[in-house]
Protein backbone atom coordinates (compact mmCIF):
# COMPACT_ATOMS: atom_id res chain seq x y z
CA UNK A 1 0.00 0.00 0.00
CA UNK A 2 1.27 3.49 -0.97
CA UNK A 3 -0.12 5.98 1.69
CA UNK A 4 -0.42 10.04 0.98
CA UNK A 5 -0.89 11.54 3.98
CA UNK A 6 -0.41 14.90 3.47
CA UNK A 7 -1.86 19.03 3.40
CA UNK A 8 -2.35 18.76 -0.31
CA UNK A 9 -3.25 22.71 -0.17
CA UNK A 10 0.63 23.10 1.02
CA UNK A 11 2.61 21.30 -1.56
CA UNK A 12 4.31 23.06 -4.23
CA UNK A 13 2.97 22.63 -7.43
CA UNK A 14 4.98 22.85 -10.91
CA UNK A 15 3.63 25.04 -13.78
CA UNK A 16 2.50 22.66 -16.86
CA UNK A 17 1.14 25.72 -19.15
CA UNK A 18 -2.32 26.14 -20.60
CA UNK A 19 -5.03 23.42 -20.91
CA UNK A 20 -3.55 23.20 -25.12
CA UNK A 21 -0.47 20.72 -23.55
CA UNK A 22 -3.44 18.39 -22.72
CA UNK A 23 -4.70 18.96 -26.40
CA UNK A 24 -7.59 21.26 -24.98
CA UNK A 25 -8.90 24.35 -26.44
CA UNK A 26 -9.34 27.27 -24.25
CA UNK A 27 -12.62 29.16 -24.82
CA UNK A 28 -12.50 31.98 -22.25
CA UNK A 29 -9.51 33.37 -20.02
CA UNK A 30 -6.20 32.22 -19.87
CA UNK A 31 -6.15 29.42 -17.88
CA UNK A 32 -2.95 27.68 -16.75
CA UNK A 33 -2.50 24.22 -15.37
CA UNK A 34 -0.10 23.25 -12.37
CA UNK A 35 0.65 19.82 -10.96
CA UNK A 36 2.43 17.41 -9.52
CA UNK A 37 3.01 13.60 -9.83
CA UNK A 38 2.67 11.29 -6.82
CA UNK A 39 2.81 8.51 -8.45
CA UNK A 40 4.10 6.67 -11.46
CA UNK A 41 3.58 2.97 -12.82
CA UNK A 42 6.93 3.79 -14.25
CA UNK A 43 5.58 3.07 -17.96
CA UNK A 44 3.29 5.72 -17.62
CA UNK A 45 0.10 4.14 -17.87
CA UNK A 46 -0.95 5.16 -14.45
CA UNK A 47 -0.33 8.01 -12.59
CA UNK A 48 -1.75 10.26 -9.69
CA UNK A 49 -0.98 13.46 -7.86
CA UNK A 50 -2.26 16.56 -7.37
CA UNK A 51 -3.33 18.96 -10.21
CA UNK A 52 -4.33 23.09 -10.33
CA UNK A 53 -5.93 25.31 -12.30
CA UNK A 54 -6.62 28.89 -12.75
CA UNK A 55 -10.09 30.37 -13.56
CA UNK A 56 -10.76 30.22 -17.05
CA UNK A 57 -13.21 27.71 -19.58
CA UNK A 58 -11.59 24.90 -21.76
CA UNK A 59 -13.21 21.56 -24.12
CA UNK A 60 -10.98 19.06 -23.77
CA UNK A 61 -11.24 15.68 -25.62
CA UNK A 62 -10.16 13.75 -22.36
CA UNK A 63 -6.53 11.62 -23.58
CA UNK A 64 -6.91 9.13 -20.71
CA UNK A 65 -9.52 7.71 -17.67
CA UNK A 66 -9.42 10.15 -15.16
CA UNK A 67 -10.85 9.65 -11.22
CA UNK A 68 -10.75 13.36 -9.58
CA UNK A 69 -11.48 14.58 -6.19
CA UNK A 70 -11.59 18.54 -5.78
CA UNK A 71 -9.43 19.89 -3.26
CA UNK A 72 -10.69 23.05 -2.73
CA UNK A 73 -12.35 25.46 -5.14
CA UNK A 74 -14.98 24.62 -7.97
CA UNK A 75 -15.69 23.57 -11.44
CA UNK A 76 -18.44 22.96 -13.38
CA UNK A 77 -17.89 20.01 -16.25
CA UNK A 78 -20.52 20.45 -19.46
CA UNK A 79 -20.64 17.05 -21.48
CA UNK A 80 -20.85 16.98 -24.94
CA UNK A 81 -25.18 16.36 -24.71
CA UNK A 82 -24.82 19.73 -22.35
CA UNK A 83 -25.06 17.99 -19.14
CA UNK A 84 -23.65 19.61 -16.24
CA UNK A 85 -22.65 19.40 -12.93
CA UNK A 86 -21.08 21.78 -10.73
CA UNK A 87 -17.92 20.03 -8.46
CA UNK A 88 -16.81 21.80 -5.40
CA UNK A 89 -14.68 20.42 -2.19
CA UNK A 90 -14.97 16.63 -1.47
CA UNK A 91 -16.94 15.93 -4.37
CA UNK A 92 -15.65 13.23 -7.39
CA UNK A 93 -15.82 12.27 -11.11
CA UNK A 94 -14.63 9.65 -13.72
CA UNK A 95 -14.26 10.77 -17.36
CA UNK A 96 -13.71 7.95 -19.87
CA UNK A 97 -11.17 7.99 -22.38
CA UNK A 98 -11.93 10.09 -25.37
CA UNK A 99 -15.15 11.75 -23.79
CA UNK A 100 -15.47 15.74 -24.21
CA UNK A 101 -15.96 18.01 -21.33
CA UNK A 102 -16.23 21.35 -20.95
CA UNK A 103 -14.34 22.93 -18.07
CA UNK A 104 -15.71 26.06 -16.15
CA UNK A 105 -13.45 27.46 -13.51
CA UNK A 106 -14.70 30.23 -11.79
CA UNK A 107 -11.90 30.62 -9.22
CA UNK A 108 -8.47 28.36 -8.63
CA UNK A 109 -9.80 24.50 -8.64
CA UNK A 110 -7.38 22.18 -6.80
CA UNK A 111 -7.94 17.91 -7.38
CA UNK A 112 -6.55 14.96 -6.72
CA UNK A 113 -6.13 12.84 -10.21
CA UNK A 114 -5.36 9.20 -10.78
CA UNK A 115 -5.50 8.09 -14.10
CA UNK A 116 -5.27 5.53 -16.51
CA UNK A 117 -3.55 5.79 -20.17
CA UNK A 118 -4.45 2.21 -21.34
CA UNK A 119 -7.96 1.16 -22.49
CA UNK A 120 -9.41 -1.89 -21.37
CA UNK A 121 -12.35 -1.11 -19.33
CA UNK A 122 -14.15 -1.46 -22.24
CA UNK A 123 -13.90 -5.08 -21.89
CA UNK A 124 -15.11 -5.80 -18.53
CA UNK A 125 -19.19 -6.23 -19.21
CA UNK A 126 -21.23 -3.80 -16.17
CA UNK A 127 -22.52 -6.65 -14.44
CA UNK A 128 -19.17 -8.02 -13.39
CA UNK A 129 -17.95 -4.86 -12.32
CA UNK A 130 -21.17 -4.57 -9.86
CA UNK A 131 -20.87 -8.15 -8.90
CA UNK A 132 -17.32 -7.40 -7.68
CA UNK A 133 -17.97 -4.32 -6.14
CA UNK A 134 -20.67 -6.79 -4.15
CA UNK A 135 -18.53 -8.65 -3.09
CA UNK A 136 -15.99 -6.65 -2.03
CA UNK A 137 -18.79 -4.21 0.03
CA UNK A 138 -20.82 -6.98 1.33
Amino acid sequence: MISFKLDADAIELDEWGPPEELAAVTLEGKPIMYGIKLYNSGNGQILSGIYEVTKGKFKVIYPFHEHATVLSGKVTLTDKEGNSVTYGPGDSWFCHQGEVVTWDVKDRLRKTFFVVTVDQFGSIPPERIVQSVSRVVG
